[in-house]
This record gives C-alpha cells, structure tokens and sequence, in this order.
C-alpha cells in the first residue's frame, strides 16, 4: 500500500514538473502603454500587457471579463502586435494570450500584418461608402451594428 503510494506521489511530482517546464516563463514588460502609428496604416491602441520572454521575444496580452475568446479579441492583439513591431525594437510573438474571467490564459495565433492592414482598408471602405458590408456568421456583431442595413 505504502509503495502504491508513493508510486502515485512519484507520478504527480513528475507531472507538475513537466507541466510548469511547459509554460512560458513571462516578465512584464509594458503596462497599458500607448502606442500610435502612421505608417504603413494610421494606428492606436493600449494592451492591457506586454509580456516578455526569455528569447526577449514580447507577447500582447488582454484581460477580458467573460468566458470566451471572441475573434474580435485575436483582431485586438494583432493590432496591438503591429503597433509593437513599429515601436520597440525586440521581436514581436505571432501570438498573444487572453486572460479570461475564470483564471485561463487562452494562446491564440494573431493574424499577419498584412491581415491587419487588410482588415483597415476594408473598414474604412465600408465606412466610406465605397465598399459593402456582407453579413457575419455571428449574429450578435450585426444586433449593434450601425452598418446592418447595408449587407447583401
């Protein structure tokens, strides 16, 4: 009984070692800075938090006050990531993290720069007039929309 035991300590020492190897040892870098650009695309924002890394690598972070991680979040942190990468001179992570109402730290992959900057031109195309609005598979983005009225 005493050997099954300790064989079962054993195992679940074993395990929290190897789980907390696994997770990225991050430092705060930045608070809330923030960050504006012009090139290549008029930019602004403030991440919640800039993690670094010990590769020097910064990460975006954002706190949400819920329990899910919604697109616009992983749109959120590309801009912030590309805002970052015109700014500080260290390397900037293809992901970021959100930090959820429940205590989980949720990896997403952002999108591209180019992604971003698509994103913008598409935006100002649709506030512009010049471009039309098609409707999302989420419902709940068009209740507030004010652009509704124009999707195909």
């Amino acid at each position: 009984m005493m050997e099954l035991l300790a064989f079962i300590v054993l195992i679940i020492t074993i395990y929290l070692w190897i789980k907390n190897r696994r997770k990225e040892k991050l430092r705060i870098y930045l608070i809330e800075p923030y960050v504006k650009i012009d090139n290549p695309i008029p930019l602004c924002g403030a991440p919640d938090v800039v993690w670094i890394n010990k590769q020097e690598t910064l990460i975006v972070a954002d706190y949400k006050n819920r329990f899910n991680v919604y697109d616009s979040d992983i749109i959120q942190l590309s801009v912030y990531r590309l805002l970052l990468e015109k700014t500080q001179r260290n390397k900037v992570a293809r992901y970021g993290f959100i930090h959820l109402k429940n205590g989980k730290r949720v990896k997403v992959d952002l999108l591209s720069n180019d992604e971003v900057i698509k994103l913008y031109h598409r935006y100002q195309g649709i506030t512009g007039g010049t471009v039309r609005t098609r409707y999302t598979n989420s419902a709940g983005y068009c209740q507030y929309c004010r652009y509704a009225g124009n999707c195909r």
